[in-house]
């Protein structure tokens, strides 16, 4: 059960971050990829988040993107950015605050609450201080699996919906039976919490079983395919497209997010640069070939599927 608050349902795209050749933000590609996810039926985006090399980003950075991304958006979509990175407690709550100003939640990153070899009953404390240092703003959760992975349990899930501070959650599991264990431990309390799912392969498995949608990586190649299987997890050709979607993650992968910004230069109405910060990986020429297969692969899909092409496209 949820409560008015909650962020709707569906798709929210881990955003990449593009670059300039000499590595600043490439402004106008960040305002030509908010429209992209929009007009292809995203329900929120995910800004400053792993995708977006979010490591990589300065404070300033991290707060102008999101500030972006939302102005943009202008309220067709929510916008959801991560908020807890360096320091203390203390200095987490700080940043929490203020980007809580800018976005519709701040997402809190799992692994940043306690350390690796510390207990979920002192994470819990520690999220516990952070609300109540924050006041009312509006909270995700996050399974980033660096620095290090570290998963939620069932159990801790349900204490944070049961907070109703947490609006979003993305789940990096991975396991049908974590999924369906986490979602059967939120579904008996009335919150506005949502179940955003990481992995593509166990998309139409979390939708059955009650998830809200899902916020990974391929939705930077092929929104709309994501969000139709999304909205459509018990149509008849959905275990079909679930099919597919699942076996191209393997080349979605493929020195990830450079894999996204090669795939997105593929569109003459986009280009743009590959330059990463995260990584100086470099493509070889097998990997360029099945990005290329992968790019008419999904066109093909959407026209299957009956879905309009809307290509990412630079204003002029």
């Amino acid at each position: 059960q949820t409560t008015d608050m909650a962020l709707p349902d569906g798709v929210f795209p881990t955003m990449i971050t593009p670059f300039t050749a000499d590595g600043a933000i490439d402004w106008p590609r960040v305002d030509a990829l908010t429209e992209w996810y929009i007009v292809n039926g995203c329900a929120g985006i995910f800004s400053v988040c792993q995708s977006s090399e979010m490591y990589n980003l300065s404070r300033e950075e991290r707060l102008e993107l999101a500030r972006r991304v939302h102005t943009t958006a202008a309220g067709r979509v929510s916008v959801v950015a991560s908020g807890t990175f360096e320091g203390s407690i203390e200095e987490k709550a700080e940043f929490v605050k203020e980007m809580g100003k800018i976005v519709d939640a701040v997402v809190v990153l799992v692994n940043q609450m306690c350390a690796e070899t510390e207990g979920d009953d002192v994470w819990r404390a520690n999220v516990q201080k952070l609300l109540d240092l924050t006041g009312e703003t509006p909270l995700g959760l996050y399974e980033c699996p660096v620095p290090y992975h570290r998963l939620l349990s069932a159990e801790t899930l349900k204490w944070c919906a049961e907070t109703k501070r947490f609006l979003f959650h993305k789940d990096t599991c991975c396991r049908k039976d974590e999924i369906a264990a986490k979602l059967a431990a939120v579904a008996t309390v009335t919150t506005p919490f949502k179940f955003y799912n990481a992995n593509i392969a166990t998309l139409q498995h979390s939708m059955l079983l009650g998830g809200s949608g899902f916020s990974g990586i391929c939705a930077n190649f092929y929104p709309q395919l994501v969000a139709w299987l999304a909205r459509n997890a018990r149509a008849p050709e959905a275990a079909a497209v679930q099919d597919w979607l699942a076996i191209a993650e393997n080349v979605v992968m493929f020195k990830y997010p450079l894999s996204a910004k090669t795939f997105l230069a593929l569109y003459p109405s986009f280009q743009g640069t590959p330059r990463c910060r995260s990584n100086n990986a470099v493509l070889n020429e097998e990997e360029h070939t099945k990005l290329a297969c992968l790019h008419r692969a999904a066109a093909a899909l959407c026209v299957q599927l009956g879905l309009p092409a809307h290509p990412p496209t630079l204003a002029k």
